[in-house]
């Protein structure tokens, strides 16, 4: 929601005849490629192929990606009230909408060694709680847009890219864009650059998308960990335009194997949370937990 929304263009209905967006649409019903099919054909073009090209039916829903939506929710319902004026929703009413999510899921939900619903839920409580203490609940500026969508062409020959934005935020310097993210630890600078591709590229949609409306001044990830204690950390990070045409070219690289329908697999840890193992022969089969949402 917001003003990204009502000046973003969603590459919907049909695509052009011959365009990279019809050829996607082809592929896979969707007109443009997300930055999450990017990320999942790179980790395993096999299970890209059973979710988004032969939709298949997947066995179950990892705790990891349903809790990670319910905590992106919870944030997001601190930042609305802010921009609605209203007053700061309780840490009891938002850890009810995590533990309502967890419990929403039509499919079996498949918890890692350790975890349980209610685990999940006195978890989701204490994270609510260091995020509502913390600053970054509260940052300068005015809220513009929480929970919206992007798109946009970066590459001629590459369908429309679509993906979620965060939180932007104006300031007195332009527009802030951020990424929330949970995390098992810390992130080190290293972690940190691993993640921003990401957020440059989306920056660069938006700025194309905003034509001089206003700027991406700034770009930051917000990290809350998933611990006893839950830390919440700021992450700045800086705009560079060689990071982002690398970022083309490798959703270039995707792209060309998609099209070409190169859909290797590659067994890992990966299978371990993988909706779509039981189908696939080459998938080690036994459980686990991924370590981000």
């Amino acid at each position: 929601m917001g003003v990204i929304s009502s000046i973003s263009q969603h590459p919907n209905g049909l695509a052009p005849s011959g365009s990279p967006a019809a050829e996607a649409q082809s592929i896979t019903g969707r007109p443009y490629l997300s930055w999450t099919q990017v990320s999942s054909y790179q980790q395993c073009p096999r299970a890209f192929a059973f979710r988004y090209v032969e939709h298949a039916d997947p066995d179950f829903v990892p705790s990891s990606l349903l809790f990670g939506s319910a905590m992106h929710e919870a944030f997001a319902k601190v930042h609305e009230h802010d921009m609605e004026g209203l007053p700061v929703p309780s840490s009891e009413d938002l850890a009810g909408k995590v533990s309502n999510l967890l419990n929403s899921s039509l499919l079996p939900v498949r918890y890692s060694k350790g975890e349980s619903a209610e685990s999940l839920h006195a978890l989701g409580q204490r994270m609510v709680d260091a995020f509502l203490a913390a600053p970054e609940s509260k940052p300068e500026g005015q809220p513009v847009c929480i929970e919206d969508r992007a798109s946009g062409i970066i590459d001629p020959q590459i369908p429309p890219i679509e993906g979620k934005v965060d939180f932007v935020r104006l300031t007195k310097d332009g527009l802030v864009l951020r990424d929330y993210k949970t995390a098992r630890s810390k992130w080190n600078p290293d972690k940190v650059e691993e993640g921003a591709p990401q957020l440059r590229l989306y920056a660069t949609i938006l700025n194309d998308q905003l034509d001089g409306w206003r700027k991406i001044t700034g770009l930051e990830f917000v990290t809350v960990t998933k611990a006893v204690k839950p830390v919440v950390t700021l992450h700045p990070v800086e705009m560079r335009q060689e990071s982002v045409q690398a970022c083309i070219d490798q959703i270039g690289a995707v792209w060309d194997g998609i099209r070409k329908s190169v859909y290797p697999t590659r067994p890992g840890w990966p299978c371990k949370t993988c909706p779509y193992a039981s189908k696939c022969p080459a998938a080690i089969k036994h459980a686990g937990a991924s370590d981000e949402s």
